[in-house]
């Protein structure tokens, strides 16, 4: 059974593809198209997908992968991708797609990527406390990330408190997104909270 492909005008929504549509999307897609979003994909299509050496210079300004757990092959062409694409500014890798270990390599390739501007990572539930020093890491040390969503993770509260720490010295980032579970731990235990408060946003299901 094959999945779907949609063309718009700027990109390409790929939904339970097959290897063989990827690689047809892969012909087809130009610098026109500014956005590649693919959702409820296999290991093998994405790999099809996320491979190809023409998504490093075309000029790409977002990808969203959904509902796509991504193994360590995929995660090891994303991070090629990450750092030889100039272009993409925004990168989304939602609901069980992402898990500690694919954090970890991706927090590396980012750490000297200069185009990137959100990272979202929301709806992940395998990635713990692991991802806490990475994440931390990548604060520290890229200066062009703005936006960057962690809610709905398995992140323990001192890992959102390393995370806070780090961005006494990001002074990139606007926004960053944890959930309201660890507020009042964070609140009252770190001592310099009132000085990034507001660029800090707590998540709650209302």
């Amino acid at each position: 059974v094959t999945g779907r492909v949609n063309w718009d005008s700027d990109s390409v929504y790929l939904t339970s593809p097959s290897p063989v549509q990827c690689n047809e999307v892969i012909s087809k897609i130009n610098n026109n198209h500014k956005g590649i979003h693919l959702e409820d994909s296999s290991t093998n299509s994405a790999v099809s997908l996320l491979s190809s050496t023409k998504l490093h210079t075309l000029n790409l300004m977002r990808l969203d992968i959904w509902f796509t757990p991504l193994t360590n092959d995929c995660i090891q062409y994303l991070c090629i991708l990450l750092t030889n694409n100039e272009t993409i500014q925004e990168l989304v890798i939602n609901y069980h797609s992402i898990s500690d270990r694919g954090v970890t390599n991706m927090c590396q390739a980012l750490e000297h990527n200069s185009t990137l501007t959100t990272l979202e990572l929301h709806n992940n539930p395998l990635i713990t406390s692991t991802s806490g020093q990475a994440l931390s890491h990548l604060l520290l040390n890229n200066s062009s990330l703005v936006e960057l969503n962690l809610r709905d993770t398995s992140l323990s509260t001192e890992s959102i408190l390393l995370i806070l720490q780090s961005l006494m010295d990001n002074k990139k980032i606007t926004e960053l997104t944890l959930d309201e579970r660890h507020k009042e731990t964070c609140i009252n235990t770190y001592p310099n909270y009132h000085l990034i408060q507001d660029r800090v946003r707590w998540w709650a299901w209302l």
